[in-house]
């Protein structure tokens, strides 16, 4: 047998993975399943940390179920993040639902609109999915150790 095959997932590995995550409800998110795999390294920023904790042991082929709460996810809902600004601020055609891209001490902050009115926008830097527990089917399609992606 090949490494690819018998290498269980650990935090700096490389993996490819087919996923759909749902709601408690069940409603689908978002899915892999018409497009290439996500690929990631295990235990990076950019990925949920219980994405990354719960593919640890798992090898390529495996299928697992995660449920991911909301801490290890996007966060708990946080009030302090809502904040009305003034219409002068945002682009004429806003919407509730928009998602804007607003500068916080020379960076960028994905917002997304909650509500507008006459004078002022009220814009959430919540992500959507924030205070919600995760549903995550996931196939693993690919590992690679960390060495072997570090070198190739």
């Amino acid at each position: 047998m090949t490494e690819s095959t018998t290498k269980t997932i650990d935090f700096g590995d490389c993996v490819q993975i087919h996923y759909t995550s749902k709601s408690l409800e069940g409603s689908i998110i978002e899915t892999s399943a018409r497009r290439d795999p996500f690929e990631f390294i295990v235990g990076a920023d950019d990925v949920v940390p219980g994405l990354s904790k719960g593919l640890i042991g798992l090898s390529q082929g495996d299928k697992h179920s995660l449920a991911i709460p909301a801490d290890q996810a996007f966060g708990k809902h946080n009030p302090d993040l809502i904040q009305s600004v003034s219409r002068l601020f945002v682009r004429q055609n806003v919407q509730a639902g928009d998602q804007l891209i607003a500068e916080v001490e020379g960076a960028p902050l994905d917002v997304w609109v909650q509500k507008v009115f006459e004078d002022e926008v009220q814009l959430d830097a919540n992500h959507p999915l924030a205070g919600e527990t995760l549903l995550i089917d996931i196939e693993i399609v690919h590992v690679e150790s960390a060495e072997a992606a570090q070198t190739g």
